[in-house]
């Protein structure tokens, strides 16, 4: 019996070690399918994660009671650098902040204090506001937190009249009437407000969670920068945003575009967002994951965009645009449309993004105005207008649909077929979009030396081979 009773220790022990050798030998795909997270949970955490740290109270320099409506700045003699803080445990309804002016070297920080805060604004038109205010930030904490909650406003964030030079991060927003963080100042009859007289400037929107929204997740800039609007004293033109960036957000179930962006002239980057679901009231026009709109150029990239009735990404943009490594998926129109507006630039690049299943086109583009657009190393799979086209057209106008023979492009390495198992993902309806050793679009890319792009959708280094990998993933 103890012969025996070695002889099984042996054999279990020699199984063990078998085992830790076989999966020391598993290939690179098969351990990146077996750990793979989820790309809306790799992007930023979820709403629920445990903070790392509370703030303390003892740091505020002001504490906003329960049920306060207007915090003013002037009144409080804040001064650069000054901390006012959300107590959890108080009552917030709808909070105004008025003249809350620090520097650009020290910014006046509104933040929750003592845990998790919550701002029901059931009724009212706004959860948080800001007027006349430069150089703050609104935060609700770092890392994996959300430590500001609004909820049941019409509007979750409103930085308005004049607000400029501002951080908004960490912030959930949920089942609002509209938009879940808007940043503009709409032009009036009031000089202050127009173009030439402002000027929105360095802006940053990240690591916010917004959800459940009647219309945008984020609209940032005026819609019409290129026609103006018509009010009782005449045209007025809306001003321009200088220095944007929207990044690392998490937007689901929007009622119109998750994310909109207009008026955003000079320094505008749109990147590692995710936007699932959008335009869930499937309004005409307003149902897009991503719009960039008039007036608006500079960068879009790695991005997530999946499923709503309307287009993946609309471009309506200056025309200097570069949109790189996205990955757009089951968008209900196309999965990219683009026109110009407003003295376009040199002409739109479209490089290394991804595009599945789009109901109707790949990319349609109707630029028609600009000197050269430039579509290179796209993974175009399974358009759904594929069979709807007739002669002259064919089906091949599905992955790029060019409005005329007057839109001038430059198009090659871009990999378009209708069998997404052809392309050889790791694992795309897990949502893991890299690509396996066999895949067909391995160093078969353009370099992209040109358009300064570093990394890929997962942030690894591009050209780990002799060439660029084609789609928004570097094997």
């Amino acid at each position: 019996m103890k012969s025996d009773a070695i002889t099984f220790l042996f054999r279990k022990i020699c199984g063990a070690v078998f085992l830790i050798a076989l999966l020391s030998q598993c290939s690179e795909d098969e351990q990146m399918l077996a750990t793979e997270k989820s790309i809306s949970d790799s992007i930023t955490a979820t709403a629920d994660a445990s903070p790392t740290a509370v703030a303390s109270c003892e740091t505020c320099t002001y504490i906003v009671p329960s049920n306060t409506y207007r915090i003013d700045g002037a009144a409080l003699g804040l001064k650069p650098g000054a901390v006012v803080c959300l107590k959890a445990g108080n009552q917030y309804k709808t909070i105004l902040f008025v003249n809350f002016v620090g520097t650009a070297s020290n910014p006046i920080t509104i933040m929750n204090c003592g845990g998790r805060v919550t701002v029901d604004g059931a009724g009212k038109s706004f959860g948080i506001k800001t007027e006349n205010s430069k150089y703050f930030r609104i935060t609700g904490g770092s890392d994996a937190t959300y430590g500001i909650f609004i909820k049941n406003a019409n509007l979750g964030i409103t930085l308005d009249k004049l607000s400029t030079n501002f951080e908004v991060d960490h912030v959930e927003v949920a089942n609002v009437g509209f938009a879940g963080i808007m940043a503009k100042t709409d032009p009036s009859c009031d000089n202050a407000t127009i173009r030439g007289n402002f000027t929105m400037r360095d802006i940053s929107l990240h690591d916010n969670y917004i959800h459940e929204t009647g219309g945008e997740g984020f609209y940032v800039g005026n819609s019409f920068y290129m026609n103006g609007v018509k009010l009782s004293c005449g045209t007025r033109f809306p001003h321009a945003i200088e220095g944007v960036k929207i990044y690392n957000n998490k937007v689901k179930n929007s009622g119109w575009e998750g994310i909109q962006l207009g008026s955003a002239t000079v320094g505008a980057e749109v990147y590692n967002n995710s936007i699932e679901n959008y335009g869930t009231k499937n309004v005409a026009n307003q149902r897009n994951g991503l719009q960039l709109g008039e007036g608006t150029g500079g960068l879009c990239y790695n991005n997530f965009v999946k499923a709503g009735p309307g287009n993946g990404i609309v471009l309506l943009g200056l025309g200097d645009n570069v949109i790189h490594d996205n990955i757009i998926v089951n968008a209900g129109s196309h999965g990219i449309f683009c026109d110009e507006r407003y003295s376009p630039g040199p002409g739109f690049k479209f490089v290394n993004n991804t595009i599945i299943n789009p109901k109707q086109d790949g990319i349609r583009i109707y630029a028609d105005l600009v000197p050269m657009n430039v579509i290179i190393n796209n993974i175009i799979v399974n358009p759904g207008s594929y069979g709807s086209y007739k002669s002259p057209r064919t089906g091949d106008d599905a992955y790029v649909y060019k409005l005329s023979k007057n839109v001038k492009l430059q198009m090659s390495n871009n990999h378009f077929t209708r069998d997404i198992n052809a392309v050889k993902f790791i694992n795309a309806s897990g949502s893991n979009y890299r690509l396996t050793s066999a895949s067909p679009v391995l160093n078969k890319g353009k370099d992209v030396n040109t358009y300064n792009i570093a990394t890929d959708f997962y942030k690894q280094s591009r050209v780990k081979g002799s060439a660029v990998d084609i789609g928004a993933s570097e094997y």
